[in-house]
């Protein structure tokens, strides 16, 4: 591990203690930061024009752009599985657009993770630092639209907040209650329908 991704894994321990890097398991553990919101109408997942994908890009474009700065270093966090606790990226379009990620931590899948008992993979997680720019990360939110990448997480560098992008929409988990409820009250024409806020 570089010097530069165990200051990140130090920095998750710290803002997120005991939580692994996983979407269901940082949304759980933070309900009260935590806000989902539906790239498109009727929660559908899947974009099948370029004017969905349109819809799709606008509404992180838009996210990103109220958490991060142009300049800002932020983190992105992609992810490899394996059945070896030896980090590896199994995904070759990653690895071309995002040639510098370097391991990060490998943790091994539990029960909770919908994996047959006899069975055992591991979550490698890579990061790399990129200085923040609108639109810069669309090509790989138009991967996780098509369901080709997925566990994506962008972070704030001071680890304060946190997007996962999904298909179908993203997750945020912001710095403070307060924070969650700007972004819920500013957009909410991107908020679930459903009381759970799924």
């Amino acid at each position: 591990m570089t010097k530069e991704n165990a200051a990140i894994l130090a920095g998750w321990k710290s803002s997120f203690p005991g939580i692994p890097p996983i979407g269901f398991k940082l949304r759980a553990s933070l309900p009260e930061r935590w806000v989902r919101f539906h790239s498109l109408p009727g929660a559908k997942r899947y974009p099948e024009n370029e004017a969905e994908y349109r819809e799709v890009l606008e509404l992180h474009n838009t996210i990103l752009g109220e958490l991060a700065h142009p300049g800002e270093t932020v983190i992105l966090i992609t992810v490899g599985y394996s059945d070896s606790n030896v980090p590896m990226r199994d995904c070759p379009v990653l690895v071309d657009m995002d040639p510098e990620a370097k391991p990060w931590l490998s943790i091994k899948a539990d029960d909770g993770e919908d994996v047959e008992e006899d069975s055992s993979y591991y979550w490698h997680f890579f990061a790399s630092a990129w200085d923040y720019w609108p639109g810069m990360f669309e090509p790989f939110v138009r991967l996780v639209a098509d369901d080709v990448i997925d566990n994506l997480i962008i972070l704030a560098s001071d680890h304060r907040w946190l997007v996962l992008p999904y298909d179908g929409g993203m997750d945020v988990i912001a710095e403070s209650t307060e924070s969650r409820q700007q972004l819920r009250s500013k957009h909410a024409k991107w908020l679930s329908m459903r009381s759970d806020g799924m």
